[in-house]
């Protein structure tokens, strides 16, 4: 087995991988401090900060040779028989060198900017700096600029990392950013009329600035890091189900960064996933239960309400009409399980449809450009194209699973509304999901009125069918619940609840639950995604319930042909503070 020397400790190289100094120190435990490098962007060494010393050993002889100089630990492969010393007073005291060269010009402004907590100069210069400023000349003072209506760039703060230069010119190749001069007077701009506005993925380049120099102005001197709970969640904006970090205070979302998964987003989201949480914090979103008495609706407690769904829908039942449902693409599959579960409880002949998929554009694809270099874990995964998928619902696949393992064919909104509209159904209980799409207008729920007698709506906002529904059930949005959505691939994931239901509402998981007489207290996800695991031959991988933290294919053959490859997460991705916090 291959092996490599770090720090005088031998550690076996994982087989098949391809690996940096920086990352195989780091499967070890062992930090090698770093700015330029990224896994997912090629090569530079232009920070200097992973400078090691490198050997190798004689397999013979067992004989150590060590070069003469130090060496970037991005451009060292971890291979057999490499010795790496990365904690000797040399290479300690070039760290403290290269954390004094990139302050020399630094406002040290640290107290204002919004990086703090989260930022590689603040975290380095604690560990491998030094507390005396030696520099007394004047300083060198860049000017504070916009590259977009979004990102401010404080050039006063780079250190010439080019990691936003080369994520425009490798990931989305529309190469907007620059370096502008040479040695002491270079700084990163844009180009001359142009702005980073059109790029969809500009959002990005903010989050994989090691420094406070690119700033989100959408969260800018609004809250601090260290206030920020974090949770981990998918994004529900398309079907490309990116994992994200939902990350709020005070019952407040405030900004949304990406989490690493090699086999959906990578590093990345795109800005209409990163801004898309304000809706979870309209004040107007709906605070209770409502009954419709005669031409008004009238609040009530949430037990009242569910009693009222249940005895209409029964009573439609008794009465021999068929009853049915609209399962949202934007619920989670347990939710949508459950509820066909209690329709089909209530009647074996319910019809069961899929919501309105909300379908704008079409998918836009970034293929990294390969020829550049990339240095991060190529031997399990291909570097990824990121899509931005025309579907804008988050588990049209998942939700047409379920429907077609209760009814075995599937039938779109369209279709059940005209069905509904022609007298078929005695009662309707439609599941809009947290959706930001305009669903229905007020004809079609005009409509539906007329020919339906008892409505049941469980939404998040004020609709048109809304003022016209019997019952109207106020469910969570995307960051008030937790369960499982499957993306365009076919990759089923979690997604935890990142705030508390609001006032007067209920996590559409239980609503269901309560619908169902669901015993054992409060209802967890996983418990049912267990159930559904065990039912549904589709949903077979999920197991016990419990999902890997990048999720597990549904494809049983993509699961045997690639391994689960090992992620690599980018120190300033994650920053170091905010994970210590955790």
């Amino acid at each position: 087995m291959a092996t490599i020397i770090i720090n005088g400790t031998e550690y076996p190289i994982p087989p098949g991988e391809k690996l940096n100094a920086i990352q195989m120190a780091k499967r070890v435990g062992v930090e090698i401090p770093y700015y330029c490098w990224h896994p997912a962007l090629s090569v530079v060494a232009n920070c200097r900060m992973c400078e090691v010393q490198v050997g190798s050993k004689d397999p013979k002889t067992g004989e150590v040779k060590m070069m003469p100089k130090l060496v970037p630990g991005c451009q060292t492969p971890a291979r057999d028989g490499t010795v790496l010393v990365t904690d000797s007073p040399q290479v300690q005291e070039h760290q403290r060198m290269i954390m004094e060269l990139l302050l020399l010009n630094h406002p040290l402004d640290c107290p204002v900017c919004d990086q703090a907590g989260e930022c590689g100069l603040q975290d380095y210069s604690f560990q491998h700096g030094q507390s005396v400023h030696r520099f007394v000349e004047e300083r060198v003072v860049n000017p504070r600029k916009d590259v977009s209506d979004l990102i401010q760039l404080n050039s006063d703060r780079c250190i010439m990392c080019t990691r936003c230069v080369r994520f425009t010119r490798e990931i989305t190749q529309t190469a907007e950013l620059q370096v502008m001069r040479r040695g002491y007077h270079a700084e990163i701009s844009v180009f001359p009329g142009v702005t980073l506005d059109a790029n969809p993925l500009a959002g990005n380049v903010v989050d994989i600035c090691p420094v406070g120099a690119l700033l989100d102005k959408d969260s800018l001197h609004k809250q601090r890091a260290w206030f920020l709970s974090k949770h981990d969640s998918v994004c529900t904006h398309c079907s490309t189900g990116c994992n994200i970090s939902v990350e709020e205070n005070k019952g407040r979302i405030w900004r949304i960064k990406p989490r690493h998964n090699p086999h959906v987003n990578d590093y990345w989201i795109c800005d209409e996933g990163r801004y898309g949480y304000k809706p979870a914090n309209d004040p107007a979103l709906l605070a209770a239960m409502y009954l419709k008495t005669g031409n008004d609706h009238a609040a009530v407690p949430s037990d009242e309400a569910l009693k009222a769904v249940d005895r209409g829908l029964k009573q439609a039942v008794v009465e021999g009409k068929t009853i049915a449902g609209v399962l949202s693409p934007f619920l989670t599959v347990e939710e949508a399980y459950l509820m066909a579960g209690y329709l089909r409880e209530l009647s074996a002949s319910s019809v069961l449809a899929l919501g309105p998929v909300p379908i704008r554009g079409a998918d836009q694809t970034f293929q990294p450009d390969l020829s550049t270099g990339r240095s991060g874990d190529t031997s399990f995964l291909a570097p990824r194209p990121f899509t931005i998928h025309a579907e804008k619902a988050p588990n049209a696949r998942g939700v047409r699973a379920v429907l077609e393992h209760f009814q075995g064919t599937l039938i779109d909104f369209a279709e059940l509304s005209k069905r509904a509209t022609a007298g078929e159904f005695g009662a309707l209980y439609i599941a809009a999901g947290a959706t930001d799409e305009p669903w229905i207008d007020e004809a079609s729920s005009a409509a539906l009125r007329e020919k339906v007698g008892f409505i049941v709506l469980q939404d998040v906002k004020v609709s048109p069918l809304a003022h016209v529904a019997d019952v109207v059930l106020a469910g969570a949005t995307f960051a008030e619940k937790a369960g499982s959505y499957v993306n365009a691939d076919g990759r089923l994931q979690y997604s935890g609840a990142a705030l508390p239901p609001r006032d007067g509402s209920l996590p559409d998981l239980d609503l269901f639950a309560i619908l169902l007489n669901r015993p054992g207290g409060p209802v967890r996800s996983a418990d049912v995604l267990a159930q559904v695991a065990a039912s549904v031959p589709a949903f077979a991988a999920a197991g016990g319930g419990e999902l890997p933290e990048m999720g597990v294919s549904l494809d049983a053959e993509a699961r045997q042909s690639k391994a689960e490859p090992p992620a690599f997460v980018d120190a300033w991705y994650t920053p170091m503070g905010a994970a210590r916090s955790r």
